[in-house]
């Protein structure tokens, strides 16, 4: 199965879930290390956007193949099962609470979640601390830019 993100290129190679380890986000708490993908190009793009202004946006992106072992086990969460404002910004509390179950848990490498941005399609959430991390590889880093539009006032 390949996964898909979106990071300045320093980043590209790096599957240890520093970042959200360092800020916390949506499924994780500051200090649990959680690598954040989606199952598609055009939702990683899309989690990208919400989190940076089109003047923000680095132009040193690259989208990230990441490959994992079709034998890995994935957990799901569906939106059926999550509190009723669980899109909400900041997040509620719960949902990071939900993702550190899941990475105590040492149950499986992937965690399928829908996304916050658009509910119908799901990112997977990959534990770097599993013990089947080391079989997870990136097998492309290509350069990514966001449509000039996004920062027009043309657009």
């Amino acid at each position: 199965m390949n996964l898909f993100r979106i990071a300045k290129k320093r980043y590209a190679d790096d599957l240890s879930g520093e970042g959200a380890r360092i800020y916390g986000g949506r499924w994780n708490r500051k200090g649990d290390p959680v690598l954040y993908t989606s199952e598609s190009v055009s939702l990683a793009a899309m989690e990208v956007l919400v989190n940076l202004s089109a003047a923000d946006l680095p132009n040193d992106l690259r989208l990230i193949t990441i490959q994992v072992p079709g034998s890995a086990v994935m957990n799901e969460i569906r939106a059926d099962e999550l509190p009723e404002d669980w899109t909400r910004y900041p997040p509620a509390k719960s949902l990071a609470d939900m993702g550190r179950r899941w990475i105590e848990s040492g149950e499986t490498l992937l965690l399928r979640v829908p996304s916050a941005v658009i509910p119908w399609e799901r990112n997977v959430l990959i534990n770097p601390n599993h013990k089947m991390m080391k079989k997870v590889k990136v097998i492309s880093t290509d350069p990514f830019g966001f449509d000039e539009r996004l920062g027009s006032d043309d657009g």
